[in-house]
């Protein structure tokens, strides 16, 4: 008995038209092959804090309504955006970091501060935000 299926039917060949080939996967494309770059892509900047001003962070941020990430953001554009004199704050580097996202402007402008200064990125940020909470603590 033959079968109806061709496929089960082990005594004559059969060649499909239109085979593919197996099932190969593409390679992620690097950033040197032409992958794109979003334009408004943000720049994490992580700033470590003591127990405390993480506390007071978190307490402030709860206030405005907002996780502290987007508060730490918030503070730093606002300090960047002001002619503020930041005073020197004594910096640690060993707290819990607080991400801070900024857009390249924010970030170039950081970046300026970092060079006058003549100190770390990280070290920059702190001195904004620190400066920027003890405004906002005097507000409260």
């Amino acid at each position: 008995m033959k079968p109806i299926n061709p496929l089960f039917d082990k005594k004559s060949p059969i060649s499909v038209q239109g085979e593919k080939p197996g099932n190969v996967r593409k390679k992620a494309k690097t950033r040197a092959e032409g992958r794109k770059v979003r334009c408004d892509k943000k720049k994490d900047v992580k700033i470590p804090f003591t127990a405390y001003e993480r506390q007071l962070i978190k307490k402030l941020a709860k206030l405005k309504g907002q996780d502290p990430t987007p508060y730490c953001t918030e503070l730093i554009k606002k300090g960047l955006t002001s002619n503020y004199s930041f005073i020197d704050f004594p910096y640690d580097p060993k707290g819990k970091p607080y991400p801070v996202k900024l857009e390249n402007y924010f970030h170039d402008l950081l970046f300026d501060y970092k060079v006058q200064w003549d100190c770390s990125l990280k070290e920059a940020a702190y001195r904004i935000v620190s400066y920027m909470l003890t405004m906002e603590e005097g507000n409260r």
